[in-house]
């Protein structure tokens, strides 16, 4: 009973509404036997818990339920979130030239890293500045919400989408990304449905015979899979990591271009405010007001490794099972403070969350776990497929947790 009482209350927290849609940032309030504590916490799938204010709760997780304030907001029809809470201006140009950057992406944990960015880029910078507008994609089913969108990109010089795979909103992203009013100098789509991948402009690079037979990009993820069973996502890694290298050392625009989308989709995948802020001052830099960036502001992406076992108060990722429970039995959770078998849970999370600075859902969770007698072993994935971490770590070897869920 105890078991499935976990599981029920695991469902609970991270399910998001189905019936009514809420701000994305509230207060929680619990009162343990221990202590009272408050977690304030703003991701875009964080717990509803009004759900459960009058469900009896076994004591391994809660004493008292003590308060929960979650309130409305104006926007999208689903998300009631607001595109206007993720523009960025300049406040002041002072000469310099305007990037308006539109981007579209599935959840809302590139706000945060994305607002740091182009903040830090107009506060540095001394010939260019950034204004920013996302989007998440189910906004855009509110016709105002679609007609705001369309005006963005009429005057942006900039596109990034990121998983966008609704047929019917893509449909309408292609079609508003083709008008030919539109200014846009570059366009990044970065993992999506292969008629929104097509889309992808960089200098003299575009992946318009992506999934046909001519593609070199697809022949290449074809020719892995059959020679190494891997699947989609991880050939697209692999390209990933190697190409920028490969393509550093050969002349010609179109492999600069190439090289330039690579390390952009690094930087994305990398998801903290240097990597986008790298990301946008060389596409500027590149291909929108040559000169006027300094190169010297373009780092390296800095990336965590593409699959991990993650914990907030871990020195670093593991890779390794066996090392993350010597660290978790030693330093996290002492076996000598332990009186009864603890419950293990495995949790399934987003690297992007993490890499962002967007995972307090994350890290309250595992707190409020760890605080009830559980041990935790959180995994993420790059991508969105994550049975390589999975079975690399929760199926076998020495964290095999009771219960798993899909964050």
């Amino acid at each position: 009973n105890d078991m499935l009482r976990i599981v029920m209350l695991l469902i609970l927290c991270s399910s998001p509404p189905q019936t009514a849609s809420w701000d994305l940032g509230f207060r929680l309030h619990f009162k343990t036997s221990k202590m009272p504590r408050q977690f304030l916490c703003t991701p875009s799938r964080l717990p509803l818990l009004s759900r459960i204010k009058k469900t009896p709760l076994p004591e391994l997780f809660m004493n008292q339920f003590v308060e929960s304030r979650i309130a409305p907001a104006d926007g999208g029809f689903f998300t009631a979130s607001n595109h206007e809470t993720r523009r960025v201006s300049p406040s002041a140009t002072s000469g310099r030239t305007v990037v308006k950057v539109v981007y579209v992406i599935m959840e809302a944990q590139y706000q945060r890293s994305m607002a740091d960015a182009c903040n830090e880029i107009n506060a540095a910078q001394h010939k260019v500045c950034i204004e920013s507008v996302g989007y998440l994609i189910e906004e855009l089913r509110n016709p105002d919400t679609l007609e705001h969108f369309r005006s963005d990109v009429e005057d942006a010089k900039v596109f990034i989408g990121s998983l966008i795979f609704v047929q019917d909103l893509a449909e309408k992203v292609i079609e508003i990304i083709t008008h030919p009013k539109n200014q846009l100098e570059v366009v990044l789509v970065f993992p999506s449905m292969p008629e929104v991948m097509r889309l992808n402009k960089v200098g003299s690079f575009t992946m318009t015979r992506l999934g046909k037979s001519e593609s070199v990009i697809g022949q290449f993820i074809k020719a892995k899979h059959k020679e190494h069973g891997i699947s989609f996502e991880a050939s697209m890694l692999k390209l990933l990591r190697m190409l920028p290298k490969v393509l550093k050392y050969l002349p010609g625009n179109k492999a600069q271009d190439a090289r330039s989308y690579m390390l952009a989709f690094q930087y994305w995948l990398g998801a903290s405010s240097e990597n986008l802020r790298s990301m946008l001052l060389m596409i500027a830099g590149k291909y929108i007001c040559r000169g006027q960036v300094d190169p010297s502001a373009v780092r390296d992406p800095v990336v965590l490794p593409d699959t991990g076992i993650w914990h907030p108060m871990a020195p670093h990722v593991f890779q390794d099972s066996s090392a993350y429970k010597a660290w978790y039995d030693t330093h996290q959770v002492p076996r000598e403070y332990t009186s009864v078998p603890p419950v293990t849970v495995g949790l399934i999370v987003q690297k992007s969350h993490i890499s962002g600075g967007d995972a307090c859902h994350y890290v309250a969770l595992v707190q409020e776990l760890e605080a009830r007698g559980a041990r935790v072993v959180c995994v993420y994935s790059g991508g969105l497929d994550f049975s390589v971490p999975v079975q690399a770590w929760l199926t076998r070897g020495a964290t095999v947790p009771d219960v798993l869920v899909n964050l």
